[in-house]
């Protein structure tokens, strides 16, 4: 049975976009799993991770980290390459979405969630992350999202239209059927929800909003 390390905060919340993509792979596949809780300490503080992130998974003995590298080793293992929604056809594609979402989603999504994240983490790592995120963005993550939120330019709205604009014309981000990009995506929406309540989708994208509510049936949000 697969292992996932799975990020986890105060009472056991779930919250890594990138270990939701996993997740909602192996939901979406049927594939039988289980979660190990990993705060962020436990995994710094692990000789066993290393250099590796979260997700970071064991299957037979062999871990694998880095979202995007697991859901391919899902893909090749466990279904037959015929059916398989990472392939030689979208792979560009996928590669594309997934640099946008990390690059461009997440990063609006944090600039919303950056302070409100600090009040669902294990006490553990409070210290650990207002630290580390207080140097990389230059200033405390309370003033990072007080001042991004004050902004007139709202960047999480223009992923949201970006995204709603995709959807217009065809059912899924790739086309008419579902791919790996729908979990890129839907994770990172997951992740703005469970940690606060900046990251609602607005009513104005009706697309986007019917895509979501569906996988978060079809993928067990």
């Amino acid at each position: 049975m697969i292992t996932l390390f799975d990020l986890s905060g105060k009472n056991d919340l779930r919250f890594s976009p990138y270990c939701w993509r996993v997740k909602y792979l192996l939901n979406f596949r049927k594939i039988t799993y289980q979660t190990k809780p990993t705060c962020f300490t436990e995994r710094l503080n692990n000789t066993f991770f290393g250099d590796a992130k979260l997700p970071t998974i064991m299957d037979d003995g062999i871990k694998i980290s880095n979202s995007f590298n697991i859901a391919e080793h899902i893909e090749n293992k466990y279904v037959d390459i015929d059916q398989r929604i990472i392939n030689s056809e979208n792979k560009s594609s996928l590669h594309f979405i997934n640099h946008w979402s990390d690059h461009f989603l997440n990063t609006s999504i944090l600039e919303r969630v950056a302070y409100d994240i600090i009040s669902v983490l294990d006490h553990k790592d409070i210290e650990y992350f207002i630290e580390s995120r207080s140097k990389r963005f230059g200033m405390s993550p309370k003033d990072f999202q007080t001042y991004n939120m004050n902004k007139s330019e709202n960047s999480f709205n223009k992923c949201c239209n970006f995204l709603d604009k995709i959807l217009e014309k065809q059912r899924y981000l790739l086309g008419d059927n579902i791919t790996y990009a729908e979990m890129i995506v839907f994770g990172s929406f997951t992740w703005g929800e469970k940690v606060s309540k900046n990251t609602q989708i607005e009513k104005k994208f009706e697309r986007l909003s019917a895509w979501k509510n569906e996988l978060a049936i079809r993928l067990g949000h």
